[in-house]
């Protein structure tokens, strides 16, 4: 009975903060094998002002609950400020999460951490695609995980236009970046929501240095957690290699 649905293999659950999800789901079923399936609880996130921030908690728990009563094998917690509008102990939130819903937690902040330590990285860039008022945010998650920013850049559109972003501006912004911290080891483009896949090798190619996308890092994560580890091509050294 398992191996005749499309998730034979292991369903992920994710809590995807955006009202309209429409890359994450496409780039997810570019990376992964056949039999792991992506399923999908929105969180109506629009503007990702403060007050939706602050009510943000109580809407993941909700759409968590819902993912464990459709039986996935693990949740990712979708949305690095989300992860983090209760403080930056983000593990007390996977473990408080698990013992409500009964079913393994992970988030998007800690896969991405965790790759970016897998990687060795030190010296990193970041390139987003919002306005540059979130470099706050980010950057401070970096250094509550220990790391350095060397530069940041972000692409300037709002977060209902994540889908309209071009294909092309990943690549924009390493360029950029790269020219301000030529000696970086590691460049962290962080939203999974934005379209970045196609970009991750030919920045590695081009600079010599690793990437990690928040998309390509919670999927690698979630695959890993849930013993799917074939080794993956075309999307870089993390899902190469590790």
């Amino acid at each position: 009975m398992e191996a005749d649905i499309y998730g034979y293999r292991t369903r992920i659950g994710y809590t995807s903060p955006p009202a309209a999800t429409e890359v994450f789901p496409y780039e997810f079923y570019m990376i992964v094998p056949k039999g792991v399936t992506l399923v999908v609880s929105t969180l109506a996130i629009v503007d990702m002002n403060k007050d939706e921030i602050d009510r943000s908690y109580e809407i993941s728990l909700r759409a968590a609950r819902e993912l464990a009563r459709s039986g996935v094998d693990l949740v990712v917690l979708g949305g690095l400020p989300i992860n983090r509008s209760r403080g930056s102990d983000v593990d007390g939130l996977i473990s408080e999460v698990e013992g409500n819903i009964k079913v393994p937690v992970t988030t998007s902040t800690s896969a991405q951490m965790e790759a970016m330590r897998k990687l060795g990285a030190k010296n990193i860039v970041v390139g987003h695609p919002f306005p540059d008022d979130q470099h706050g945010m980010l950057t401070t998650c970096l250094a509550d995980y220990n790391f350095e920013t060397a530069a940041i850049k972000g692409a300037g559109y709002p977060a209902d236009h994540l889908g309209r972003v071009p294909r092309s501006t990943a690549m924009s912004l390493a360029r950029e970046l790269m020219k301000q911290a030529p000696s970086a080891d590691t460049m962290w483009l962080p939203c999974p929501h934005w379209a970045v896949a196609e970009s991750i090798d030919p920045i590695e190619k081009e600079f010599g240095i690793n990437v990690v996308t928040a998309h390509q890092a919670i999927t690698w994560s979630a695959l890993r957690r849930c013993k799917v580890d074939d080794r993956i091509a075309g999307f870089g050294r993390l899902l190469r290699e590790f």
